[in-house]
């Protein structure tokens, strides 16, 4: 690559969304992913989608081009297809899917063109002023009443009641020292090291990094108590402090 390129091309390791069909019946999909973005419409919305038919056997059967059109109806944005061998592959391209083999080194294992060490000290310097601008606290003195929506790109504070009906958004980890009633989604962008913070675990619903839980799977002893909330894996916890 040379100082007068119109482009840099890396690799990068991103979190997406991933749905794993069970069955081939697109109106059942649809029926499922209705109730799912019912849940928390926010945290679906234009979020990057990878369809996985790994361990799918009926992944031939598949109407990839529906299934891609639906879930784009439900507001995610399809991205890939993986698993499924060669004959889903070409049919998930034809359907406008991007595809990652089976056996594929994530992006950023994959060998990639050195660069030209002329770039090199320019690339450094802007990596360095990119990391040196972290993403502003934002914090919240008031209650956040039902029907608000308050997103921070950075981390959310906020010093009072969320009401149920509320919805607390943001990038980073999630505080609210008062009782939270509505629904709190932090790492919305796939920071799986967000955590929430309340004083009072009240939640509808509660979500990190896209995994979530709502009120019913939500340990009783907790109600009411502080706690906490982190991933462990795939595995969205839930503490008492």
């Amino acid at each position: 690559m040379t100082s007068s390129s119109p482009f840099r091309l890396k690799g990068s390791l991103v979190t997406l969304s991933i749905l794993k069909p069970l069955s081939t019946d697109l109106s059942a999909i649809d029926a499922g992913l209705t109730a799912k973005v019912a849940q928390a419409p926010a945290m679906f919305d234009r979020a990057p989608l990878l369809i996985d038919l790994g361990d799918f056997e009926q992944a031939e059967a598949l109407d990839l081009a529906g299934l891609r059109a639906l879930v784009a109806r439900h507001g995610f944005v399809p991205v890939a297809v993986r698993g499924g061998g060669e004959t889903v592959a070409a049919a998930a391209a034809a359907a406008g899917f991007g595809v990652l083999g089976e056996t594929r080194l994530p992006p950023e294992a994959e060998t990639a063109p050195d660069p030209d060490p002329a770039t090199e000290p320019a690339s450094e310097a802007e990596a360095q002023q990119t990391d040196a601008a972290p993403a502003p606290t934002r914090v919240v003195t008031q209650p956040v009443r039902s029907g608000q929506q308050v997103y921070s790109r950075g981390d959310l504070v906020v010093l009072a009641a969320v009401s149920p009906g509320a919805e607390l958004l943001a990038d980073g980890h999630i505080h609210v020292y008062g009782p939270l009633r509505g629904r709190a989604l932090a790492g919305l962008r796939g920071n799986t090291s967000a955590r929430i913070y309340c004083r009072a675990l009240e939640a509808e619903m509660i979500a990190i990094a896209g995994c979530y839980q709502v009120a019913d799977d939500i340990d009783p002893a907790l109600h009411g108590q502080p706690a906490q909330v982190y991933l462990e894996g795939e595995d969205l916890i839930i503490n008492a402090l």
